[in-house]
């Protein structure tokens, strides 16, 4: 776990290039651009979750051991369903025009973050391999043809040390199918491939999880990304038919879906890992026992992070986890420490990181209106 966590430092070095732009592109998945009003109200309880898929985003890279390890992790997992069924959600509009003007905002919006965050990593990486003496071995990555195609359309930025760059081609490409869709009108012809399109998902995870394939298979935009986007879509199309949904089936329900993904991350079914099943399920009923109860706030502190930090803690828990890790070899830290101190104090550290991010950033804001 140490010596991968060495890996994993480039990924929040885009936190200081990103900046506003990205704080903002955030926010603005639950504020200002929400056109309907159904579907624009704050939803408290999203932030509740999402605070939650925060934390296990952390416990996906710095695992503990054993089962426990394995149950925490399926969170995260579950937790960036979570986060793309809501970018769908909020894609949504029942006037076209006014969703189509949104899209290409979100659109222009992400697509400078990636731009910005492929080159921090890439100015990371080349320091790194000239700091290696490795930089002319590096440079061969650029003689495979299928580099630059497997970036653009698979999202695979391995050799920048960007293996989770591949959210943000399948968040934009999401978008652009989204625009397209309301461009031309025909969003409610497109919902008729959502089974196809989750049942693909759902076979290409389980099968680069069961077989160890490339990744890359089920983690870019046809895969990951569009399905699950476009089932946000279609549930605030619905809106009014999946608040209707009673509790009493609900909330058993969204029992029951966990309790199966933990189970299926422990337990392979005929030596197959099916919990991606039961992770799209579970992710879906707690976005819909969500949509009953926005104004459900649950944990306070948790509901805060998942608004304002979970940016930060997402892109700042790499760098401080590998630090610790770093500090850890040096010192030769038993194994016990890596295994149950390290994911403890790599999500404390992270989240009084964060905080202590936004509360500068809210500082400095109130400096800029004041001069202005």
């Amino acid at each position: 776990m140490i010596e991968n966590a060495n890996e994993n430092v480039t990924e929040n070095a885009t936190v200081n290039a990103i900046g506003y732009a990205a704080e903002n592109a955030s926010r603005n998945e639950s504020g200002n651009e929400r056109g309907n009003v159904g579907l624009r109200q704050r939803n408290y309880l999203f932030d509740f979750i999402k605070g939650i898929a925060a934390l296990g985003v952390i416990l996906v890279h710095f695992q503990f051991p054993g089962v426990l390890g394995k149950v925490l992790c399926s969170v995260g997992v579950c937790g960036v369903v979570f986060f793309f069924l809501v970018s769908g959600y909020y894609a949504y509009d029942a006037d076209d025009g006014t969703a189509c003007g949104n899209l290409i905002k979100r659109f222009k919006r992400n697509l400078v973050i990636t731009l910005v965050a492929v080159a921090v990593y890439s100015i990371y990486t080349v320091v790194e391999q000239i700091a290696l003496g490795t930089f002319d071995i590096w440079l061969q990555n650029f003689k495979d043809p299928w580099l630059i195609p497997r970036m653009i359309f698979m999202g695979d930025f391995e050799f920048i040390h960007g293996d989770p760059l591949w959210f943000m081609p399948a968040l934009l490409y999401s978008y652009l199918v989204l625009y397209l869709l309301h461009r031309f009108r025909i969003s409610k012809y497109a919902y008729i491939a959502l089974p196809l399109l989750l049942l693909l998902r759902i076979g290409m995870e389980t099968y680069t999880n069961s077989f160890g394939a490339d990744w890359h298979l089920s983690g870019n935009f046809l895969v990951g990304g569009l399905p699950v986007m476009l089932l946000g879509h279609y549930v605030a199309y619905r809106k009014e038919r999946f608040t209707e949904i009673p509790f009493y089936l609900t909330v058993p329900f969204a029992a029951f879906s966990a309790v199966l993904m933990f189970l299926t991350v422990n337990l392979p079914v005929f030596g197959l890992d099916v919990s991606q099943i039961f992770k799209i399920w579970c992710a879906a009923e707690f976005f819909i026992l969500a949509l009953r109860l926005p104004e459900k706030k649950g944990i306070a502190p948790v509901g805060y992070m998942g608004d304002k930090l979970s940016l930060y803690v997402y892109l700042f828990h790499y760098l401080i986890g590998t630090l610790i890790s770093v500090l850890l070899l040096k010192l030769s830290a038993p194994q016990w420490i890596s295994d149950w101190v390290l994911p403890v104090a790599v999500t404390m550290i992270s989240v009084a990181v964060a905080a202590a991010i936004c509360a500068v950033r809210r500082n400095t804001g109130k400096s800029k209106k004041q001069v202005a």
